[in-house]
């Protein structure tokens, strides 16, 4: 059988919390979550085959956003919403990198905070550029943040993504765009931006960190991605999915865990690396977020409560508008939650339900 992402953390997490390893509340719910996702513990249904009689369990997912089982079908709903409020215009992905010496903010009693302050640091300084002439020369941009904290081998590594099309509106409300469908905005100003603006939302909160992070330069990294639609896919595999995918498992034995991973360094040479179990559910623990934390965020004309001026952009831009409630819109295809016959493939029939074990939220485990 092919080793899984969640047959490895099930086989190993007895071991890894044998050794009471310090578990924050957000840690021990994700582990509830992993170990009793689509158990009987959940609750469920009780199909039934109306051709050949087949009987057949679906238990409840645990829809936790660090469950590997989880978040396909949200994943989907999020592309197909985000392809629909494109505008006509060149779009790009900004990329945000902390130094190395800023990763430890993150843990602590404090982690949410220091997420919304990198998302505040990096917002502020996107749109500061997005204002000067030498980028759009919008007065109201548009951008969509999606954090993620993983490198290749599981390593922490907080970064955030922006979808930012290349176009806005003046401080007169007229439509501007980009001059150059591969150029949206000098790196050197918006590296000091970025820094300037997360040194100061630091200080304002009374956080120490060492000062030789200042005079570093700080990872921007801007690539045009034509009229967007493969950026906001390359993201969508990420809105709901977790640090690893079963795909990159290679084996799980008793003891430890092979995966491939990706070294960008050479070129995107694909290399395994071999883990003991333990570390490797470790490793995958340090990517919970903190219980609130919005991990996709919206600003300018891109925010759900801006609709009008964006439709205002789309239009300006081109791009032909639909006239009419947003119910009379087709819906992305999902995949169907109904189960299908292992034995002739037809749809089953659900004919019983049940609840699940608990009724206030997933107990935290001992």
């Amino acid at each position: 059988m092919k080793a899984t992402v969640t047959g490895a953390l099930r086989a190993f997490l007895p071991g890894y919390l044998r050794g009471n390893p310090p578990l924050t509340p957000d840690s021990k719910r994700a582990i509830w979550a992993i170990t009793h996702c689509r158990t009987p513990v959940m609750g469920g249904h009780l199909y039934a085959c109306p051709g050949c009689g087949k009987h057949a369990f679906a238990y409840h997912s645990c829809n936790h956003r660090a469950c590997p089982q989880c978040g396909k079908a949200a994943t989907a709903k999020w592309v197909g919403r985000e392809l629909e409020k494109r505008v006509n215009a060149p779009y790009f992905m900004v990329t945000f990198t902390l130094p190395a010496e800023l990763r430890e903010i993150f843990f602590g009693p404090r982690a949410k905070d220091a997420f919304d302050l990198f998302f505040s640091a990096t917002s502020k300084a996107l749109a500061e550029k997005l204002a000067r002439p030498k980028a759009i020369g919008a007065k109201k941009s548009g951008f969509t943040g999606v954090l993620h904290t993983w490198g290749q081998r599981l390593q922490f590594h907080p970064h955030i993504h922006y979808i930012v099309p290349g176009a806005g509106l003046d401080e007169n409300g007229n439509f501007t765009r980009v001059k150059n469908a591969n150029f949206l905005a000098p790196l050197p100003p918006l590296r000091r931006a970025f820094r300037h603006h997360f040194r100061r939302l630091l200080t304002s909160v009374g956080w120490r960190v060492d000062p030789a992070v200042w005079t570093k330069d700080w990872g921007v990294n801007i690539r045009p991605f034509g009229p967007g639609q493969n950026a906001i896919k390359y993201l969508g595999t990420y809105v709901a999915r977790t640090a690893i995918t079963d795909a990159r498992i290679v084996s799980a034995d008793g003891s430890s865990v092979t995966f491939r991973w990706k070294d960008r360094g050479q070129g995107g040479r694909i290399r395994t690396q071999t883990v003991a179990g333990t570390g490797f559910v470790r490793r995958y623990l340090r990517h919970v977020l903190p219980r609130g934390l919005r991990s996709i965020r919206y600003f300018g004309f891109c925010h759900p409560a801006a609709k009008r001026s964006r439709e205002r952009v789309a239009f300006l831009s081109g791009k032909t508008l639909r006239v009419g409630p947003d119910d009379d819109r087709p819906a992305p295809d999902l995949p169907s939650a109904t189960p299908r016959c292992p034995c002739c493939q037809q749809p089953m029939t659900a004919i019983l339900s049940f609840p699940p074990a608990w009724s206030r939220g997933p107990p935290l485990p001992a």
